[in-house]
């Protein structure tokens, strides 16, 4: 259990996206609860006048994301059914009373990712007859949540095994545009998509292509620091290492050396120590 009493609503927002970064699933649950039940309370005081809440967005806002984060996370325990009952907590947040032009955007905002997140569940549970529409909800959406609903077809994809090779071809342009303007708080989205692009490949065959694309992702997650998906990625590299070329695991060499090269220590010629031996 954590201590979270006494930790106001902005902070408990931030200690969720903290703990999506590092997959705490579990966390993300607990700290989701404290965020509704200290916007409930801020809520019934706003409504009686009792006290002013210095609270950064609308109150909508908090309702809304405390149970949809709860909700991603009971999707990522696999606790579809939970996961459900969230999405209707937050399908429709038109009861709460007083929400100015902010607040009403995120009512909207809300509805709208119950929408996208209700295909997310029906994808997940191997209803693959709904993909047409859920393609079709991600044309129509802002290319913010292209990545994350990419994401969600390639786990639709690699756990009830059917191809999806039309979506990736389709979504291949926009994806290297945003990629391009990757900011470093989004890496893991990208990360989790490449990583689950990797894994599709691999069992569609393309084991070649997926080795080289694990070698990206290592680049890519030895710079940015991170740290969840670059563990990841090694685990299914050596996974699948028996397979790859002498290139490649040279380029694998490479990578891993470049990364020693930030981590250790160097000696005053600029050599790696690890590279010497310590003797008696």
């Amino acid at each position: 259990m954590l201590d979270l009493d006494g930790v106001n609503a902005d902070s408990l927002t931030d200690m969720i996206k903290m703990s999506f970064s590092w997959e705490n699933w579990l966390a993300i649950i607990e700290i989701s609860d404290k965020l509704l039940e200290v916007s409930a309370i801020a809520y019934d005081s706003m409504q009686l006048n009792l006290s002013k809440h210095l609270l950064k967005r609308s109150i909508a806002y908090y309702f809304g994301y405390s149970q949809c984060m709860k909700g991603i996370a009971l999707q990522k325990l696999n606790r579809l059914p939970e996961a459900r009952q969230c999405i209707t907590q937050y399908s429709n947040l038109s009861w709460i009373k007083g929400l100015n032009e902010e607040g009403l955007a995120e009512v909207e905002y809300y509805r709208n990712i119950a929408t996208a997140n209700t295909y997310v569940l029906d994808l997940l549970e191997g209803k693959s007859d709904i993909l047409p529409d859920y393609v079709e909800f991600i044309r129509n959406n802002d290319q913010e949540e292209l990545i994350a609903g990419l994401i969600t077809v390639l786990e639709s994809s690699v756990k009830h095994n059917y191809s999806i090779d039309w979506v990736l071809e389709e979504f291949k342009d926009q994806v290297e545009e945003l990629s391009s303007k990757e900011k470093r708080e989004d890496v893991r989205y990208y990360v989790d998509y490449l990583y689950l692009q990797a894994v599709y490949l691999y069992k569609r065959d393309r084991i070649s292509d997926a080795i080289n694309l694990i070698l990206d992702i290592l680049k890519i997650g030895g710079k940015l620091n991170d740290k969840t998906g670059f563990r990841k990625t090694v685990a299914f590299y050596e996974f699948i290492r028996s397979h790859a070329s002498l290139s490649q695991q040279e380029r694998h060499r490479e990578i891993m050396q470049n990364i020693l090269e930030r981590e250790f220590l160097k000696n005053e010629k600029s050599m790696l120590v690890v590279n010497s031996r310590i003797v008696d």
